[in-house]
């Protein structure tokens, strides 16, 4: 299949959903229909994308037959039905992370579409990060020696952006599998070793009105790898001061440090009298966000810089058999029983064997 001829149908109108069909558009992919469970979020969305179709009901668009492939950007708790049902029509989909609320969820996704021969790329985008990408090559290149440490964190506000984000029930947890799942997949990747054991401590520390069924807003996490390296991971709802993305890189022979929020835009600018949106629409609107007024660091290109727009390019070569996935289902599954050991062993208040 030529890659120019494939339409592709996302279901979800959120932020991600944006997001990813801004993406699709940048490489001139072919949008078909969007799809969201409120009729007016589904039609504003395409409207918005000059699409020409959309729906409330997202398994018409999965069993459309206009539909060559599906991006799922829905809520977490919706990941497992939707995947199962691309899988039953056998159409290739995108999956944003995490592949679902949990490895129970998850293996079935994995076995249903390797029983079926279906594509399924796992939506990281830490994969396709350019910076990620070159940092990887500096390791393949010798130029960081062994690497021996790392220090990762993910911090910001809360994601009010999407009330669901906060209730467990909803998500699989909290600020771990929110965000503590982009880390860890990274950590895995950049370290070339799998993690052996982890150790966690969480706690709801600001947004106690906020996190239902048992989601913690903030964690901190040490893993040691089966190859004798150690890392640390943070993550919080509960930072005031916007969104702060960095990762510490340490190995025998040099050091490697990557800010993803302040420093990848290459762009530092004061406004005295601030601009954009008012920061409580703006936060309704989509995470991260912090106040423009005084010192801003916008980003010229958010969703290539991100690696957003490039994993959506490669799930289209995936689709049209120009590429194999690089980020796999499987993959999405190991990150999942990351997640799950670090929940077990703040439960506990012991370590944690994988």
């Amino acid at each position: 299949m030529n890659e120019k001829n494939i339409t592709v149908g996302i279901i979800g109108t959120g932020f991600m959903g944006k997001a990813h069909a801004a993406s699709y558009q940048m490489f001139g992919v072919s949008i078909g229909m969007f799809a969201s469970r409120q009729l007016d979020n589904a039609k504003a969305c395409a409207q918005q994308f000059g699409v020409p179709r959309w729906t409330d009901k997202w398994l018409n668009l999965v069993k459309d037959p206009e539909i060559d492939c599906v991006d799922i950007t829905v809520p977490n708790y919706l990941h497992y039905e939707v995947a199962m049902a691309c899988i039953e029509e056998g159409k290739p989909f995108l999956i944003e992370k995490p592949l679902a609320r949990n490895t129970k969820e998850a293996r079935a996704i994995v076995e249903a579409a390797k029983s079926r021969g279906i594509t399924g790329v796992y939506g990281e985008n830490m994969r396709f990060k350019p910076a990620m990408l070159k940092l990887k090559q500096l390791l393949s290149d010798g130029a960081l020696g062994r690497v021996i440490m790392i220090r990762g964190n993910e911090f910001h506000n809360g994601p009010f952006h999407s009330p669901w984000f906060w209730d467990a029930e909803m998500t699989g947890g909290g600020a771990v599998i929110d965000m503590g799942i982009h880390g860890l997949y990274a950590l895995e990747w950049v370290m070339g070793s799998k993690v052996k054991r982890v150790y966690a401590e969480m706690d709801v520390l600001k947004w106690k009105e906020h996190c239902k069924n048992g989601s913690e807003d903030t964690a901190f996490v040490v893993l040691r790898f089966e190859n004798g390296g150690i890392a640390e991971l943070t993550n919080s709802w509960a930072v005031a001061s916007g969104i702060d993305v960095r990762l510490e890189v340490y190995g025998t022979e040099g050091s490697a440090f990557l800010d993803s929020s302040r420093n990848v835009g290459g762009m530092k600018v004061y406004s005295q009298s601030g601009y954009g949106k008012p920061l409580e629409i703006e936060a309704s609107l989509r995470p991260h966000v912090v106040s423009k007024k005084g010192w801003s660091f916008p980003v010229p290109d958010e969703w290539a810089q991100h690696g957003h727009a490039y994993e959506v390019k490669h799930f289209i070569d995936c689709v049209s058999g120009a590429a194999r996935p690089k980020c796999t289902l499987d993959e999405g599954l190991r990150a999942l029983e990351l997640v799950e050991a670090i929940y077990e062993s703040a439960k506990s208040g012991r370590p944690v064997e994988l």
